[in-house]
């Protein structure tokens, strides 16, 4: 009996953690528990995006994937990028009869490298998406959407 109660007691400290592992709001290359990608379309374009793990909101979602596609940009010494073709959809998952739905935000974006456009806050791109329901071509300085998204989300250089 005392070996069943130390099995169920760590079996119950294991879920705990499991779940407590789930449940952070993370920016992480795509895993298990979602994360962004990125697949090269043509010199200069990509397709970026962030597929979430159930604990990231829908802007949270297109945030994460702004900041992928600006990290891209500056990898490649881009001074400005455009944004085009957002979207952003939401699954809805059931996991367990006695759970509540979990919605899994998936925001994705075409990327595309620039050096002479105007400047268009990164904060727009989810104004438009959500509450305009269109979809727009921005312009955006990716120096400047790493710094404040990453302030915003306190997210540690990499």
């Amino acid at each position: 009996m005392k070996l069943f109660k130390i099995l169920s007691l760590g079996f119950m400290l294991y879920c705990s953690l499991l779940l407590a592992g789930c449940n952070t709001v993370s920016y992480q290359p795509d895993g298990l528990r979602g994360g962004y990608s990125d697949k090269v379309l043509a010199n200069g374009e990509y397709r970026v995006t962030y597929q979430s793990n159930g604990d990231i909101n829908a802007n949270q979602a297109l945030d994460f994937a702004l900041l992928r596609a600006s990290v891209i940009a500056m990898n490649n010494q881009s001074e400005f990028a455009i944004a085009s073709e957002i979207l952003l959809t939401i699954e809805t998952v059931k996991i367990d009869l006695n759970l509540p739905y979990i919605y899994k935000p998936t925001a994705r974006l075409t990327l595309s490298l620039k050096n002479d456009e105007d400047l268009v806050s990164c904060d727009l791109i989810a104004y438009y998406v959500t509450i305009k329901n269109q979809s727009r071509d921005f312009a955006f300085e990716p120096r400047e959407c790493i710094a404040r998204l990453k302030a915003k989300y306190q997210l540690e250089d990499k």
